[in-house]
C-alpha cells in the first residue's frame, strides 16, 4: 500500500498535504498510526532522527510498516517501552482514552537521550487514528536528575555529623523509627548503646582542638568497626555517641559488651601519648512492651551516667 492511499483513507489530498506541512514544521518527531498499527505518515524529524541512529534506509519513511518495527529499526525505545506504549496507543485508537503519554529512554553511545511519547487521537474515515509525538525532553530529564542528586546531597549532609561522617542526631531519630517500626513487625528487641568520652575536655586543652577532632574521628572509626553496617552509629553531642542496634534476644547485648573496648591509647604528632576512655551505658526493649525510642535512649543516657560515676569512684 502507497503513502497516497495510505493516508488517503483518513483524509483528502488537500488535507493531507496541509497536515505534512504541519507536521514537517514541527521539531518533534511526529507519526500517524492507523488503527492496525501502521504508519501512515512521519514528518522530516523522523528521517533526521534515523539517520543519526544509522538506520536502513528503508526506515526513513516506513510508510504501511509496523509503527512499533519501525520504531525498533530506529532505535526508539526498546521492547519494554513497546510493550508499554502499544495498549495506550490501542486505546486512544479505540477512544477509550482521549489521549496517553510515557516516558522512555534513547541513549546514544555519545550520550544519554529522554523522550516522551504523547499520543492523541485524529478522526479518520470508519474509526479513529492516532498521532504518535516523540518529544526530546532529555534537558529536562537530565535537569530533574541532577537536581534529585542535589536534594539527596543536601539531605544526606542534613543527617550527617560533618566531621565524624556519622549520623547525627536527627538521622538517629528519624532512622531509630523505622527501626523500633521494624522490630515491632518482625519481633526481637532493640538495643541502645550510649557513649560518652572521659577526660576529653583535658585532650582540648593539652593538645588542642584538632587533636581532639582526631580522637572523635578515630571513636567513630572503631564504633565502624566494631558494629554492623546494619547498626546506626551516631554522633549526638561533642564527644558523645549513640549506636542502635537490632538484636534478636537481649542476650546478644552480652556479645556487643564483650567485644567493646572501652580503654584506647593515643599519640600526638609530637609524641605525646595520653588515653582516651569511654563510658558506656545499654538499654534494651522489647517493641511489644510499652515505651518509646526516645525514652530507651534516655535509659541508656542514665545508665552511661551512673558507670562514669562508677569509673569515678573508683579512680
Amino acid at each position: 500500500m502507497g503513502y497516497a492511499s495510505c493516508a488517503g483513507e483518513i483524509m483528502g489530498d488537500t488535507q493531507r498535504n496541509q497536515f505534512n506541512t504541519i507536521l514537517n514544521a514541527i521539531p518533534d518527531v511526529m507519526v500517524l498510526v492507523d488503527a492496525d498499527l501502521h504508519v501512515l505518515s512521519v514528518n522530516a524529524s523522523w528521517g533526521h532522527l534515523a539517520r543519526e541512529h544509522h538506520a536502513a534506509e528503508e526506515w526513513f519513511r516506513p510508510i504501511g510498516k509496523s509503527y512499533f518495527a519501525a520504531c525498533a529499526a530506529i532505535r526508539v525505545g526498546d521492547e519494554k517501552f513497546a510493550a508499554d506504549a502499544e495498549a495506550g496507543v490501542r486505546e486512544v485508537i479505540s477512544g477509550s482514552r482521549e489521549a496517553f503519554e510515557i516516558e522512555y529512554p534513547c541513549h546514544t553511545p555519545a550520550e544519554p537521550c529522554y523522550y516522551l511519547l504523547r499520543v492523541s487521537a485524529i478522526p479518520a474515515e470508519g474509526g479513529r487514528a492516532a498521532l504518535c509525538a516523540h518529544v526530546d525532553i532529555t534537558r529536562r530529564k537530565l535537569a530533574e536528575m541532577e537536581l534529585h542528586r542535589e536534594t539527596r546531597k543536601l539531605r544526606e549532609q542534613s543527617l550527617t555529623d560533618p566531621l565524624t561522617n556519622l549520623r547525627n542526631r536527627r538521622a538517629l531519630e528519624l532512622l531509630g523509627q523505622q527501626y523500633w517500626s521494624n522490630a515491632q513487625r518482625r519481633g526481637g528487641v532493640l538495643a541502645v548503646v550510649f557513649f560518652d568520652l572521659d577526660g576529653f575536655k583535658p585532650i582540648n586543652d593539652n593538645f588542642g582542638h584538632q587533636e581532639g577532632d582526631r580522637v572523635l574521628c578515630y571513636i567513630a572509626d572503631y564504633l565502624r568497626a566494631t558494629f554492623r553496617e546494619s547498626d546506626v552509629i551516631a554522633r549526638v553531642g561533642g564527644d558523645e555517641f549513640v549506636v542502635l542496634a537490632w538484636m534478636a534476644d537481649a542476650q546478644d547485648l552480652d556479645k556487643i559488651k564483650a567485644r567493646l573496648k572501652t580503654k584506647h591509647s593515643m599519640t600526638t604528632a609530637h609524641g605525646d601519648i595520653y588515653e582516651v576512655g569511654m563510658s558506656v551505658g545499654y538499654a534494651v526493649h522489647d517493641p511489644k512492651s510499652e515505651g518509646d525510642l526516645l525514652s530507651l535512649i534516655s535509659h541508656a543516657d542514665t545508665a552511661m551516667y551512673a558507670n562514669k560515676k562508677g569509673r569515678k569512684t573508683r579512680n
